[in-house]
Parts: C-alpha cells; structure tokens; sequence
C-alpha cells in the first residue's frame, strides 16, 4: 500500500522530507503557500551532524559548487579596527570556527534541494509532487486507533483530498502547528526579546570579505557579510523594547520598516551612515527582511497529534545559533526513517506504522534539539547597553580569539560529539 503525505513548506525541511520519503513507497505531495519557489534569503551554514547528512544526500558537490568563502568572522570598534579575530577551518577539518566550512546562501540551497538549477533530487522524483499556490484550510482526523485512518485536507483553493500523514514544515509561524493544536492552545513561541534585520546594498572597495560584526551602545549591532564581490548583505540586530519598529514591523510596509531600522543606526559611527543611506536609496535594499527573534518551545511528547506532525522551525525554531538548517536536515531523515523502521520490524504497511513513528521520531530526535536550542539565553548579555559594556565584550572576544576558542563544533566526525546519527537502511542505497 502506498503511504500517502501531504508535506505543507517548500523551504529547507520540507522538501528534505520530501527526498527521503521518495527512497519509499510513497506518493508525496509537497506544497507552497507562495506562487513560485522562493529561492532566496541570506547566508546559513551546515554544521555538525547537518554535514554527513549532506552528504547522504548526495550533494556534497553541489553545495561546495556554491559555498560562500568567508576567511573567518571579526569583531571591531565603531572606528573600524580589528577587536578580536577567528579565522575559518581548513577544509575537511573535524571542527568549524564562526564561520562553516559550507557556509552557504538560503536561496541556493532551496535551489539544490528543489531542482530549480541542473542538481537532481525531489523535483526528478515520479513520486513527488509540486503545487504553489495553496495552502491548508481545515483538516479533520480519523480516530486515532484506525491503522488504516486519513487525514482529511481542504485546501485554500477549494479543493479535497485524503492522506495518510500531514506534515508541517512551514516555519515558526507555522498554520499547521495552529491547526493541530487547536485554538485554545498557548503560542510555543518564545521572545527573544530582540529584532533582526538584513538587506543588501552595493560593495566598495575595501569592503572586507570577512563576516564583520560592529557592536553599538543601546544593545545593537551590525555586520557585514560578502558572498559576492559587487554585494554586501547587511546585518541588524537590537534588543529591547522598540515601539517603532513594532509598529513597522505591524503595518507590512517596507518603506516603514526601512525608515524606523535607519532610525536606530544613523549616526552609530563605523560605515553605518553609508549602510542607512543605502537603506533608504538603495534599490538592492528592497529585499530587506525584518524579524522578531523567537524560538518555538513546543512541551515535549507535542511535536504530533495523531497523523500530523511537525518539523524544522514549525516544530522547533532557532533563532541565530546557525543550527536552523542542520535541525532541518537530520530531522526529515529521522521522521522518515522512523517511520520505515517501524514498519519493517512490525511486519506492517507505512501507513499503519505512521502513528507510531511520528512519537518515535520526536523521542529519537529532542535530545539533539534539546543541545541547541535554549542556546542564547540572554542574547541581550552579547549586546552591552553601554561602550564601558562593548569594551569588556571586546576584551574577553580578544582573549578567546588568542586561546582559539570557536574552533569547535565538529562537523560530524568530531568524535566529541554527545549525539550520534542513526542509520536507516531502508534508506540507503537507492
């Protein structure tokens, strides 16, 4: 019996998912609320166990094909001089510094996992299947109990259809998770209590290649970072209570939010000037993305609810640890591993081991996201209020550049790793 799964999220996840249910006996539909595939965004990076996912996938070329070479991240003063250091790894390294050896832009990735490119995975897939342009208006479950229970979809665009399992993979803000959890629920998702920002302007000579970070008193910084030599993609984050851009953030009016972000860091010193210049002037600037900073914290045992489940940052968001992309990677495979496993050992179809599976992938899984996230606790402790407080960042930044502290967190190998990756043979191989 073919396992029927409606995948709602065309991002990093969800089309992840969609790879290794493809390897099964599987019809996969995989859906995207936008018109077209967005594959843009600005710079992630593989770490840890995302790296010998990568390369289960097989596209280990095709990601190096596009890596974004960055000699390593700095820390420097409002007047520009060097404050602290911490080179990138040599290639093929058991451990990563700041910056990843496969540092990588959003937009690329999409495009090696969806095919938009010459690279090869779901899109080639008989099995999967593309739609754009709709999304999950109300699902309705088969009682819990029934091996061979559906899922009843209804889609924004009127239609109806029947699947054997549901997935979320449609981000932090996730319509899924609303749904399955129902509307007396709590909000999972976490205040950071910060916002970030990032847009692209013109490079200059003399722009440095390196990632560049330039903290400011009032709990702020930005950054710079250059994947290609005629642009510069600009960084912003602030903590805090920040009524304006709150109400930018509300209206959905870019020029709004280009006008309360060049607010906060005119006249910060460093290139901030040019920076918010090229803001307001810039037509590159137009891709300017605001976000408030949150994690979703979900209790545990609720990442699924019967035939629906949820994964990547519908079930378990990051903010800025740079683990975003890697969670995405390895948790696909488990939940489809999980799933396959179950039904070999019990002798069952997919379909009847999906209730199982999707509780055996969250087990399996929450220990490695349970490492991560949490992580930036105190984020606003990384950004002093004052320059007495950036001096002391600076100086402890300096030291741990001197002790070469950052050149941990292996990329896989590191056999200081507290969490293996499981191995699914029926994944393998095909």
């Amino acid at each position: 019996m073919v396992l029927k799964v409606l995948i709602v999220g065309g991002g990093i996840a969800g089309p992840s998912l969609a790879y290794w249910l493809s390897r099964l006996n599987t019809e996969v539909t995989l859906i995207e609320r936008f018109p077209r595939m967005r594959a843009y965004g600005q710079q992630v990076d593989l770490r840890g166990q995302g790296v010998p996912m990568m390369k289960k996938m097989g596209i280990e070329a095709a990601v190096r094909a596009v890596t974004v070479h960055e000699p390593g991240m700095q820390l420097i003063d409002q007047s520009g001089k060097e404050m602290a250091y911490f080179p990138s790894i040599a290639t093929d390294s058991t451990q990563q510094s700041f910056s990843s050896e496969f540092e990588i832009m959003r937009g690329d990735l999409v495009k090696i996992l969806l095919n938009f490119a010459q690279y090869d995975l779901t899109k080639s897939k008989t099995n999967v299947h593309h739609v754009f342009n709709t999304s999950v208006k109300r699902l309705e479950q088969d009682d819990d109990k029934n091996p061979d229970g559906k899922v009843h979809v209804q889609f924004t665009d009127g239609r109806k259809d029947d699947f054997d399992m549901v997935v979320g993979a449609d981000g932090s803000g996730s319509q899924i998770r609303k749904i399955m959890l129902g509307p007396d629920a709590p909000d999972p998702r976490y205040s950071l209590k910060s916002h970030m920002g990032f847009f692209t302007i013109p490079s200059l000579p003399g722009d440095s290649d390196r990632w560049t970070l330039c903290h400011l008193p009032g709990r702020k910084v930005i950054g710079t970072r250059q994947d290609q030599p005629d642009l510069l993609r600009i960084y912003m984050i602030v903590h805090g209570k920040q009524p304006a851009l709150e109400a930018a953030q509300n209206s959905e009016s870019i020029e709004e939010l280009k006008k309360a972000w060049s607010q906060l860091f005119e006249n910060g010193g460093w290139k901030t000037d040019r920076f918010m210049h090229g803001l307001k002037h810039s037509p590159l600037a137009d891709d300017l993305y605001s976000t408030r900073l949150e994690e979703v914290r979900l209790p545990k045992c609720s990442w699924s609810k019967g035939r629906v489940v949820l994964i990547g940052d519908a079930a378990h968001s990051q903010a800025v640890n740079g683990q975003g992309v890697t969670l995405g990677f390895v948790g696909s495979y488990i939940l489809a591993g999980e799933i396959a496993a179950l039904a070999r050992q019990e002798g069952t179809s997919l379909s009847a081991a999906v209730g199982q599976g999707v509780k055996k992938y969250e087990k399996k899984f929450h220990p490695m996201v349970s490492q991560t996230q949490g992580s930036i606790f105190g984020l606003g402790i990384l950004l002093p209020q004052s320059k007495f407080g950036i001096g002391i960042l600076h100086a402890i930044a300096g030291w741990a550049a001197y002790l070469g502290y950052g050149q941990s967190g292996g990329t896989g190998a590191d056999s200081k790793a507290t969490w293996s990756l499981p191995q699914y043979p029926d994944l393998e191989g095909k």
